[in-house]
């Protein structure tokens, strides 16, 4: 019996945060449900939504830049759904408008600045709060909202510095939260925050 290459025998333990973010929203995600890419960046998490929510499902899909929008809409149609998905140019500040209270089953931010481009031009403090509140107001009973922070990015620290106590708050309201993230490494590693909301 020939061995397995170490990398195709067992998965990167602990998991990427995005890989980890993908594995538990799995769980969560039903076919036909309505979501939302709060942050769309190159498109991946957009085709991950998409794939799940099924030919009934929806995505939502924002970004401020129009690079971010051109490459989601690029990857979302090779991978055959671009039915599923609705784009928008604007902030993820903006969400609460495009969707109604209660109706979403999912809420993903992955902050910080698109792959590849200007990084310069990135997510910040208020915008993210403003957009978090949103996420809040239009996730249904039992939807999940996540994000990823990257503290080890210019500006990365300050935005992790005020999502993570919005995340604490939340949970003295009765929502189920919690972080996961590497430990011991050279310069702060980006986490995974998730909220579960309650009824």
């Amino acid at each position: 019996m020939s061995a397995m290459h170490p990398a195709a025998a067992e998965p990167l333990l602990p998991p990427r945060p995005t890989a980890l973010a993908h594995a538990l929203l799995r769980e969560v995600i039903r076919a036909g449900d309505l979501v939302i890419d709060a942050t769309a960046g190159n498109g991946h998490d957009t085709v991950f939504l998409a794939m799940c929510v099924g030919a009934g499902g929806r995505v939502l899909a924002f970004d401020v830049q129009a690079a971010a929008i051109a490459a989601a809409r690029a990857r979302v149609m090779a991978a055959g759904v671009g039915e599923r998905v609705e784009f928008f140019q604007e902030s993820h500040a903006t969400m609460d408008a495009r969707a109604a209270v209660g109706s979403v089953a999912v809420v993903m931010f992955n902050l910080g600045y698109l792959p590849g481009d200007d990084r310069r031009v990135m997510t910040e403090p208020g915008s993210s709060l403003q957009g978090l509140n949103g996420a809040v107001t239009l996730l249904k009973i039992g939807g999940v909202l996540t994000v990823i922070c990257y503290p080890g990015h210019p500006g990365g620290a300050e935005e992790a510095s005020a999502v993570v106590p919005w995340f604490k708050a939340l949970a003295t309201t009765g929502w189920r939260v919690a972080r996961y993230g590497t430990l011991g490494t050279r310069r702060p590693a980006p986490f995974l925050l998730l909220g579960s909301k309650p009824a």
